[in-house]
Order: C-alpha cells, then sequence, then structure tokens
C-alpha cells in the first residue's frame, strides 16, 4: 500500500516512542501502586492511633486528678500542723488552792459565863 501523500515518515518513530514511554509508565504505575496503602489498612491505622491517643488521654486524666487530690491533701496536712502548732501553748492555769476551815476549838464553859 503506498503512503499518503500527507504521510509523515517521523511520525512511525514517534509512535513507536510514545508505545516504548506507555510501557514504562505503566511498569512504574504498578510499582507505585504496589506501595500505596488501602483504605483497609489505612483506616486500621487510624483506628490504632485512635485507641492509642483516647489511653493516653485516659492515663493523663488519672495522673491530673491523682497529683490534684495529693496537693490538696498535703496542703491540708500543712495547715493543720502550722494552725496546731502556730500559736504558743500556754501552761495549764493552776487550780485555786483548796482551803479547808477547821471549826474553832470549843471552849469549855467558863465559870464567868454562868
Amino acid at each position: 500500500m503506498a503512503p499518503h501523500e500527507n504521510y509523515d515518515e517521523g511520525m512511525e518513530h514517534r509512535i513507536t516512542n510514545q508505545e516504548a514511554f506507555a510501557v514504562e509508565t505503566r511498569e512504574r504505575l504498578a510499582r507505585i501502586e504496589a506501595t500505596l496503602v488501602t483504605k483497609t489498612e489505612f483506616y486500621e491505622a487510624i483506628s490504632s492511633l485512635r485507641a492509642e491517643m483516647h489511653k493516653g488521654f485516659a492515663d493523663t486524666i488519672k495522673w491530673v486528678i491523682g497529683m490534684s487530690l495529693g496537693i490538696a491533701m498535703a496542703g491540708i496536712t500543712v495547715m493543720t500542723f502550722v494552725l496546731n502548732n502556730a500559736t504558743p501553748k500556754t501552761a495549764p492555769a493552776q487550780p485555786a488552792p483548796v482551803v479547808i476551815y477547821l471549826p474553832a476549838p470549843l471552849t469549855p464553859p467558863s465559870a464567868t459565863s454562868r
């Protein structure tokens, strides 16, 4: 078959180059797709990350609450100690002495009082 009058001889060479480029591109794309993460793997990774974050937040909250309670208890203990020992202790007042009054001795009736 005779080539058409508008036939370009360089076109065959360009088409051959394009077909070789397509084969090379297909191979590169296959390698890239092999290394890509699938949706399922992505969701599994995200869900495991969420679980780890949730555990970390729970642990942090437990530590914060525990430390807050510990600090509060230590503060109350210090305040109690300071308030109990802030003022000097005074010795207890001496009780009033017990005074026992003896009755006046009985005198025998005298001769004058008769």
